[in-house]
């Protein structure tokens, strides 16, 4: 949980990125989030051996599945922290360029990236919750569909303006890259839903 929560705060800080006065202030948000993905990557190495040595122990069959799935799970959750950190990286060179996006392409990014936040948001319930319910799981589900058909309709929406020439090819780009950022980081979402409701539901079954 403390892994999935890290990484809920790197999104945040990696947002925070776009409200840097200056470039000073994002070069500080930015190491932040560079010391934060260090850190995700050390958690996850030693979550990672520590699960493995315990499927070393005499476990049952669906113990063993079920730690299988919780590397899953840790594989996912740094997933979700390798995305924060590329999607700071992308924030960071649209500023090195000095590009400014349209009030339109802040607006589609701020509500992508609430959408990605209430996927976050869910997902820390759910790995919270031991006796998760399927319409909890569901409800992720629903958001990321949601981030997909978003990310389509700017997709297609960014081909129309740069040919309208509302903005240059290089500017949707990089705004691009971000919405496409957001889509994968609502992917690896999902599969922690995934593969923790899978542990879950391998519990109900040992229980049974």
């Amino acid at each position: 949980l403390e892994f999935a929560k890290r990484n809920i705060k790197m999104f945040n800080i990696a947002k925070s990125l776009f409200n840097a006065k200056n470039g000073e202030e994002a070069t500080k948000i930015y190491e932040r989030v560079e010391k934060y993905e260090g850190i995700s990557d050390r958690m996850e190495v030693e979550i990672a051996k520590y699960l493995t040595k315990a499927a070393e122990g005499r476990l049952s069959n669906v113990s063993k599945k079920n730690v299988h799935a919780l590397l899953r799970v840790v594989s996912e959750i740094e997933s979700i922290g390798d995305s924060c950190y590329n999607l700071a990286r992308t924030i960071n060179r649209k500023r090195q360029n000095n590009l400014e996006f349209t009030e339109k392409q802040y607006e589609h990014i701020h509500f992508m990236m609430k959408l990605v936040n209430d996927s976050l948001t869910q997902m820390i319930s759910i790995v919270n919750h031991e006796d998760c319910q399927e319409g909890e799981a569901n409800k992720s589900f629903n958001i990321e569909h949601e981030i997909n058909n978003y990310r389509t309709q700017l997709k297609n929406k960014n081909i129309v303006d740069v040919n309208n020439k509302e903005y240059d090819y290089q500017m949707g780009v990089h705004y691009m890259d971000i919405i496409g950022e957001c889509e994968k980081l609502g992917d690896y979402v999902v599969n922690v839903v995934e593969a923790r409701t899978n542990v879950k539901e391998k519990k109900t079954g040992d229980n049974g």
